[in-house]
């Protein structure tokens, strides 16, 4: 599929992640100087959204480049969440898996599809993130799109002695060849609480370096301490806050 990002664009750092015909994805926007090769981006990415009657279009930038915040503004882009970002230098690690071996994990393959949306769109539920705007089936669909032929050695089921726990989706980021992201992991709600967070975000770390991932970025919402505590009991380390932005077309 087309895409609208320049040699220049990619090489400062900015990122477009397609999901269409549901969403598509900018990261990094503040790295483009000065205001008016941001203002031309836009009306670029807007255009291609109007073209491929993308649903969705969202835009995340650090915090600290407030001034952006008014041009996003003025374009009608509502304020969708604050996130904490996070970084696991994981060339410098040694995961191991030290936990119980009743906790296992299956790939979507393995336990079905639809076994695995269904484990996914209920640990969506009552998360402390913000919500998505598509259905599970959309979602998925969506990161097809985006992530290509990887996702069908990403998905996976979690359980602890056969009882459901959760699922968690390691990705290399479209684009680079040694960034690890979660796609997604959440656990189902009868499963919080219990010290298990830890132990899947984990094995999702040990996926993402197994994948040839050499350092894994994660983010979770402002108020989401739970999530926090999970990153930094798996020793990442908190980068910086970052804005998303978001327009429906």
């Amino acid at each position: 599929m087309e895409s609208i990002l320049t040699q220049s664009e990619r090489d400062a750092g900015v990122k477009l992640l397609d999901g269409r015909p549901y969403y598509l994805a900018v990261e990094n926007l503040e790295k483009l100087e000065p205001d008016d090769e941001l203002e031309h981006f836009i009306k670029r990415l807007e255009e291609l959204a109007l073209k491929e009657q993308v649903q969705h279009v969202t835009i995340t930038i650090d915090s600290s480049f407030d001034r952006n915040f008014q041009q996003l503004k003025k374009k009608l882009y509502i304020l969708k969440s604050r996130s904490l970002e996070y970084i696991n230098d994981l060339s410098m690690e040694t995961l191991s898996y030290n936990y119980n071996c009743n906790i296992t994990f299956l790939s979507a393959d393995e336990v079905g599809v639809d076994v695995f949306l269904h484990m996914w769109e209920i640990s969506m539920s009552s998360s402390m993130n913000a919500p998505s705007n598509y259905s599970i089936e959309e979602q998925y669909e969506g990161m097809k799109q985006e992530i290509g032929v990887q996702y069908k050695t990403s998905c996976y089921a979690v359980f602890k002695e056969g009882i459901p726990l959760g699922v968690v989706i390691p990705i290399i980021e479209p684009g680079t060849t040694e960034e690890g992201r979660l796609f997604y992991y959440g656990l189902l709600p009868n499963q919080r609480g219990k010290g298990l967070g830890t132990i899947v975000h984990h094995i999702g770390l040990k996926l993402l370096k197994q994948k040839g991932a050499s350092y894994y970025i994660g983010s979770t919402g402002i108020d989401n301490e739970p999530m926090q505590q999970i990153f930094r009991n798996n020793d990442c380390v908190r980068i910086r806050e970052v804005v998303t932005f978001t327009k429906a077309f």
